[in-house]
Formats: C-alpha cells, sequence, structure tokens
C-alpha cells in the first residue's frame, strides 16, 4: 500500500478563480498588495497579498517557505510530485487554505467559488498519476437545494475527490444540526468521508478573536468540539456507513475528550462504546508534538493518521513527518504502516 500525506495543502492562486463561468465573474477574488513599507506588522509566515471578496481582505497567511513555491503553489505539479518522492510520500490528499476561514454569506457567492475551486483541484488531480487526491469543498450554503449539492459532489467523486471538506463550526451551526443532515447521506451514500480541518465557518466568532491572539480559538478548538458534540449526539449512529475524520488540531486530546464525553453520556442514561473511535469510524492526524507511546497506549493504533501540513508554516507543520514516523525506532512497525496506509487507506478509500 502507499504511504499518504492525510493532510497537504494547496496555496489558491488566481487560476483557482479561472473555472469561474461569465455570469458569475462578478464575484472572482481579486488580489490586494500592500506595501512593505507601510510600516503594518506581519506574521513571519504571512505574504503582502490578501483575496479581496466581497470587499473584505483575506490574508494570504501561514505559507511555507519550506517547499518549492512551484510546488506549493501547484503551479508545477511534476515538481510536486518530485518532492513527494523525496520526502517519502505516495500519495497526498489536499485540503484548501483559502476556505480554512468564513469567506461569505452569500450561497451564490460561495456556489461561483466553490465550484471553480472543485475544478481547479479536477485538473490538478489529472497531471498527477493520481498522486494527488483532494477533498471536495461542498456548498454548504446551497443545501436548501440538496440535488445541487449533490451533483457538486458527484462531479468532484469523479474527478479525484475522495473526502468533503468541512470545519469546526459551519453556516453559524454546530455540525450536530439538523441542515447538515443531508450532507451526511450524501457522504453514506457516495462512500466519501466528512474531514473537519481546523478552522471556522462563522464571521461573529472569526471576527471577534484576534488572529494573533487566538488561533487556537478560532482553527483547532472548533475540531475539538466537533468530537465531542458529534459523539454525544451519537451522529456516528444516525449515519452509521460514514468515515469521520479530525484534521490538524493534533490527537492528544483526544483521551480527554472521550473521558468528558463518557461523563456526559452518563449523565443522560446513556454509555459511551467500548471502543469509540472504531466504532464511530472516527480517524485523527497526529503530530510531532503528541506523545505518541503515550497516546498509543491510550487510543490504540487503528484510528490514527499523519499529515505533512505541506505548503505551510504552523504548529502542525513537519513537511518529513512521514519519513520521520517511518524511520522512529520506538514504534512498532506494524503501528507506523497503520499510521501511514492502512488507516488512511481506509478513511479516504485509497486502499
Amino acid at each position: 500500500m502507499p504511504t499518504i500525506d492525510s493532510d497537504a495543502h494547496v496555496l489558491e492562486s488566481p487560476r483557482t478563480w479561472s473555472f469561474m463561468r461569465e455570469d458569475e465573474q462578478i464575484f472572482r477574488p481579486q488580489i490586494f498588495v500592500r506595501s512593505p513599507n507601510d510600516g503594518a506588522p506581519t506574521r513571519p509566515n504571512q505574504r503582502n497579498e490578501y483575496w479581496v471578496i466581497e470587499g473584505r481582505l483575506q490574508t494570504k497567511s501561514n505559507v511555507g517557505d519550506d517547499v518549492p513555491e512551484e510546488a506549493r503553489d501547484l503551479t508545477d505539479v511534476r515538481r510536486r510530485l518530485a518532492h513527494m518522492d523525496e520526502v517519502g510520500i505516495d500519495v497526498q490528499v489536499l485540503y484548501p487554505s483559502l476556505f480554512l476561514r468564513p469567506i461569505t454569506k452569500e450561497p451564490d457567492v460561495e456556489f461561483a467559488l466553490v465550484r471553480s475551486y472543485n475544478r481547479w483541484l479536477a485538473s490538478i488531480w489529472k497531471q498527477s498519476d493520481n498522486r494527488l487526491r483532494w477533498v471536495a469543498m461542498p456548498p454548504l450554503l446551497s443545501l436548501i437545494d440538496p440535488g445541487k449539492v449533490r451533483a457538486e459532489l458527484e462531479f468532484c467523486k469523479e474527478n479525484g475527490a475522495c473526502g468533503i471538506f468541512m470545519r469546526g463550526m459551519e453556516c453559524d451551526r454546530l455540525l450536530t444540526h439538523r441542515y447538515f443532515f443531508p450532507l451526511y447521506k450524501m457522504a453514506e451514500e457516495m462512500g466519501l468521508p466528512i474531514t473537519l480541518h481546523a478552522g471556522i465557518n462563522s464571521f461573529p466568532i472569526y471576527d471577534a478573536i484576534p488572529i494573533d491572539a487566538g488561533p487556537l480559538m478560532l482553527f483547532k478548538f472548533p475540531v475539538m468540539g466537533a468530537f465531542s458534540c458529534l459523539l454525544e449526539e451519537e451522529m456516528p449512529k444516525r449515519f452509521p456507513g460514514v468515515n469521520w475524520a479530525f484534521i490538524e488540531a493534533s490527537a492528544q486530546w483526544v483521551p480527554y475528550i472521550l473521558g468528558e464525553v463518557k461523563l456526559r453520556l452518563n449523565r443522560k442514561g446513556k454509555r459511551l462504546p467500548s471502543n469509540p473511535l472504531e466504532g464511530s469510524n472516527f480517524y485523527i492526524t497526529t503530530q510531532k508534538t503528541d506523545d505518541l507511546p503515550w497516546l498509543l497506549s491510550e487510543i490504540g493504533d487503528d484510528n490514527l493518521l499523519i499529515g505533512t501540513d505541506y505548503g505551510h508554516k504552523d504548529t502542525a507543520t513537519e513537511v518529513e513527518a512521514l519519513k520521520r514516523l517511518s524511520e522512529d525506532g520506538n514504534i512498532p512497525r506494524t503501528t507506523t504502516d497503520k499510521i501511514l496506509r492502512t488507516n488512511p487507506g481506509i478513511l479516504y478509500g485509497l486502499s
């Protein structure tokens, strides 16, 4: 089986929006370039460029400089594949960068953006010898018309998508809200996992917390909260055919959340299954900051994945994560094979 990078990224570029229809051009994101000499503070991994969407500036932040630029931005697919070979990766699963935060509240704007994004990723997959797989962007604001969403997801699956992207909160709703049930049913029928990546889609929360002061609150904690809510509200029982993934929030917190959910279910006269991760089809990405031997003793090795966060530069980024894990003499070979190959193969349907 191939080694699978369960969390890699693509950085959007003007080509991302080149698949927008003529009637959608009014929604096309524009680029604003700030002068590097204007005195405004920037983070080390932030460009001086911004996307402008509906008059709102979206920073091109979290840009990794430890990988080739043409590979990071996927302007050269062959360079990306060559670099994957260098760091011991057979297959990458691509996640977006711009869409980790709220973008719009308008269904037509969202549909135009995600439709073009999905076709851009489809074009990248076609150049990659099936090595660059990706998660589909669902037009969640259009769920009032499930047929429209289904048609988009069907296109994505036919063109290399192996999952459905969501953030820890979507459309200002918890992921246990009935609004999302049609999406979960589609995921079940299509055999596509729901992949909950670090991020949030709520303007009120995102705007209330300064990004420099609250990245945990804005990006990581929503994933942990979604994990807890989905278990406590027993969503896996309602949709038993769905695989769920919790991406780029580490995994050290999982035993704590499982203990909390157990207590809360007991108060309702219910019980947490003896093997809640396996029984719920839950998969979680681990990272270098986790105490992996301890974590394995707590939750086993059947539900862990690993990603590089390729193309970004933050606390989860480790371009050689797969190589490091494969060479770690402290972890049994059978366990590393599960984390690198078997588990992501099952989750993403790449076995």
